[in-house]
C-alpha cells in the first residue's frame, strides 16, 4: 500500500469512528418520549426536504434525526392527526429552500391535521409566497413586529451564455429533438426561442393560479383580492396584519406560549422530531415498498457528494426494484419520482425494472417536484401516475453534445495536439467541431433515442403514436395540464398514491399494512468519491461551464491515480441526455 492511500485509509477511519462516537454520544443525549394526556407538536420546518436518504449525507449528519424527508413529515402528520394525544401543531417557518409540489404535499398533510379538528399555528419569521403558502392553512399565522412578508408575485429568470462562450472562443455542439426541449439554448442562443417562452408563459401561469387559488381558499379571500394583494406587496409585519394575511404579531417564541395558553387543559410540548422518533411506522403484516427514485439519473451507485446535486444511480435503482418484485410480503410499490432526467442508458436500464415490477405488482408512480424526461420515462410503465398539480413533469425529449474549448485553452496559452485513427475517433472531443457528416451521424443517435422514449409513453400510456409526439416535442408540463393531457392519471400526493396501491393490492382499512423504505443506503459511498468529484461523463447543465476550464485538469490527475493503482479507462466528456 502507498504512503497516500494509508494516509487517507486512516483519515476515513477516523472519520468513521468519530461519527461513531458521537451518533452513540447524541442518542443517549436524546429527548426522552413525551408523557403525560397531551401534547403539543412543535415542528421547525427544515429549510431543506429530500426525498431519500444517501450515504454521504448520513455519515455527516452524526444521528440527527431531523424529520428532512418527505415521507417521513408526511406520515408522522397523518400519524399525529389521528394520535388522540396530540392537541394541536405549532409551525416555525423561515426561508424554505422546497419545490413548490414538496410545498403543497407538506401543506395537504397539514391541512389534513387541521381537518382533524386539532388547532394550527404558524410563525412565519422570513419568507414570501412558498413559505406563507405553507403555513396560509394554519387557524393563526403570526409573524414577529419587524419582520417583512416577501408576498409580491412570481418570477422565473433563464440564462444565457451564448455571449460568453462567443468571447472565450468556445463552440457549442449541440443537437436536440422536440421544439420545446430549450436545455441546449443557454449554448446556442442569446434569449429565449418562442417555443420556449410559450412555455415558461405557461408554466408560470398555472403556478400562479395554483397560489392565488390556494391562498384564497385558505384565507377566505376572493382570487381577485389575492391578485391584488400580490401586486401590493412587499409587507411589513403592520400592513401584512392590517391586509389581514397574518393574524398577530409575535415573536416566535411567543407562538408556542400563545398555543399553550389557548388548551383547556394541560399539555406538553415536544418537538416533531421526538416525535416521529417515538412514534415510528408500524411494522408487520402486508408491506407496501416506497421507492426513491431521487436526483439526476447516472449509471453507477446512488450517491450524494457535497458541492453536487444528487444522483440516482440505475444500479442502486435496479437493486431495490428487484428487491421489491421478489419479496412476497411486499404487495405493492410506490415509486416516488423527484428527477430532472440524466443518462438515456441508464434512464432505460431503470425503466425495464420498473417495468417487469408493473407487470408482476401493483406499481404506482407519486410524482414530487420534477419527474420530467428521465424522470418521466422510468414513470411510463406504472399503472397508474399520481401528481401534484405543481409537479414539472413530461419534457419528453432528448438533447445531447458538446463544447469545444480549444479557442479558449490558446487564448490561455494552452497548446491541445491530438492523434486519432478512424475517420470519427474525435467526433466527440472537446477540442474540434462535429464535421457536417458527424453533426449528422450525432442527430440521428438523437431522433433515435427519442423515437424510443415516445415509444416507452405509447406502451406505458396507452396513447397513439401520433397522441404522445404532439404532448411530447420536450415540453415541461405542469402536474395539473399533464392530468388533461392523459401524462397523469390522479392529482395528489404520497397519500393517495399509498392509497391507490393498497387497494390495487386487496387491502383494506383492517388489514395490518406496514411501509418498507427502498433502496437501503449504502455506507460504502468513499468507493466513488473522487469519481463523482472529477467524473467528466456528467453533463448536468449546471456544472458545465466549470468542467469546460477543469475537465482537462481533473482527467489528467484522475487518469494519474487510476494508473498507479493498475486501473486504466476513458471518459466520454459528454453524453447524449434526457433532461
Amino acid at each position: 500500500m502507498s504512503p497516500r492511500r494509508g494516509v487517507f485509509l486512516f483519515i476515513l477511519l477516523m472519520t468513521v469512528l468519530g461519527g461513531t462516537v458521537l451518533f452513540a454520544a447524541l442518542r443517549l443525549r436524546g429527548p426522552a418520549a413525551p408523557s403525560g394526556s397531551g401534547t403539543l407538536l412543535v415542528f421547525d420546518l427544515p429549510s431543506e426536504l429530500e426525498e431519500g436518504d444517501f450515504p454521504m449525507r448520513s455519515l455527516f449528519d452524526f444521528g440527527r434525526r431531523d424529520p428532512y424527508l418527505v415521507h417521513e413529515i408526511v406520515a408522522g402528520l397523518d400519524r399525529a392527526a389521528r394520535d388522540r394525544d396530540v392537541r394541536g401543531l405549532v409551525l416555525h417557518v423561515d426561508q424554505l429552500d422546497w419545490g413548490w409540489a414538496k410545498a403543497f404535499e407538506i401543506r395537504d398533510a397539514i391541512q389534513r391535521f387541521h381537518d382533524a379538528g386539532k388547532p394550527v399555528y404558524a410563525s412565519i419569521v422570513d419568507g414570501g409566497e412558498l413559505e406563507y403558502l405553507v403555513a396560509s392553512c394554519a387557524d393563526v399565522i403570526a409573524m414577529p413586529p419587524t419582520a417583512v412578508l416577501q408576498l409580491d408575485g412570481l418570477t422565473e429568470s433563464a440564462m444565457f451564455l451564448k455571449g460568453a462562450l462567443d468571447k472565450l472562443q468556445v463552440s457549442p455542439n449541440y443537437a436536440q429533438a422536440g421544439m420545446y426541449k430549450s436545455a441546449v439554448e443557454q449554448y446556442t442562443r442569446g434569449g429565449m426561442s418562442p417555443p420556449a417562452r410559450e412555455a415558461m408563459n405557461a408554466l408560470l401561469e398555472t403556478q400562479y393560479g395554483l397560489l392565488v387559488d390556494s391562498l384564497a381558499t385558505a384565507r377566505g379571500f376572493e382570487p381577485k383580492d389575492v391578485k391584488q394583494l400580490l401586486d401590493a406587496g412587499p409587507y411589513t409585519a403592520d400592513d401584512a396584519k392590517s391586509s389581514g394575511l397574518v393574524d398577530t404579531l409575535l415573536y416566535d417564541a411567543e407562538v408556542d406560549s400563545l398555543a399553550l395558553d389557548d388548551q383547556t387543559e394541560d399539555v406538553a410540548t415536544t418537538t416533531f422530531a421526538s416525535y416521529l422518533e417515538h412514534h415510528p411506522r408500524p411494522h408487520g403484516g402486508s408491506r407496501i415498498a416506497l421507492i426513491t427514485a431521487s436526483g439526476t439519473i447516472m449509471p453507477g451507485k446512488s450517491r450524494d457528494v457535497p458541492g453536487q446535486e444528487a444522483v440516482m444511480g440505475s444500479e442502486t435503482m435496479i437493486e431495490a426494484l428487484r428487491e421489491a418484485r421478489t419479496k412476497s410480503a411486499i404487495k405493492a410499490v410506490v415509486l416516488r419520482i423527484d428527477s430532472p432526467g440524466g443518462s438515456v442508458q441508464a434512464s432505460d436500464d431503470i425503466w425495464r425494472e420498473v417495468k417487469r415490477l408493473s407487470d408482476e405488482k401493483p406499481l404506482i408512480v407519486s410524482m414530487s417536484d420534477l419527474a420530467a424526461s428521465g424522470g418521466y420515462y422510468i414513470a411510463a410503465p406504472a399503472r397508474r401516475i399520481v401528481a401534484q398539480p405543481a409537479t414539472l413533469t413530461g419534457s419528453i425529449g432528448v438533447f445531447g453534445g458538446k463544447l469545444n474549448v480549444l479557442g479558449l485553452f490558446q487564448k490561455l496559452g494552452v497548446n491541445v495536439e491530438t492523434l486519432s485513427r478512424g475517420k470519427h475517433a474525435g467526433m466527440m472531443s472537446p477540442y474540434r467541431d462535429f464535421t457536417p457528416e458527424e453533426r449528422t451521424l450525432y442527430q440521428q443517435q438523437i431522433d433515435t433515442s427519442y423515437r424510443l422514449f415516445l415509444k416507452r409513453v405509447v406502451d406505458g400510456r396507452g396513447l397513439t403514436l401520433e397522441e404522445a409526439d404532439s404532448v411530447a416535442q420536450g415540453r415541461v408540463w405542469s402536474g395539473a395540464d399533464a392530468w388533461e393531457l392523459g401524462l397523469v392519471d390522479t392529482l395528489g400526493g404520497l397519500e393517495t398514491a399509498l392509497s391507490i396501491a393498497c387497494a390495487d393490492a386487496g387491502l383494506g382499512r383492517a388489514d395490518r399494512v406496514s411501509i418498507e423504505t427502498l433502496p437501503k443506503v449504502d455506507h460504502h459511498w468513499y468507493e466513488g468519491l473522487f469519481q463523482d468529484l472529477f467524473d467528466t461523463n456528467d453533463s448536468s447543465d449546471s456544472r458545465a461551464a466549470a468542467r469546460v476550464l477543469l475537465s482537462p485538469v481533473m482527467k489528467a490527475w484522475l487518469t494519474a491515480s487510476r494508473m498507479q493503482s493498475g486501473m486504466m479507462f476513458a471518459l466520454m466528456p459528454w453524453s447524449i441526455e434526457f433532461h
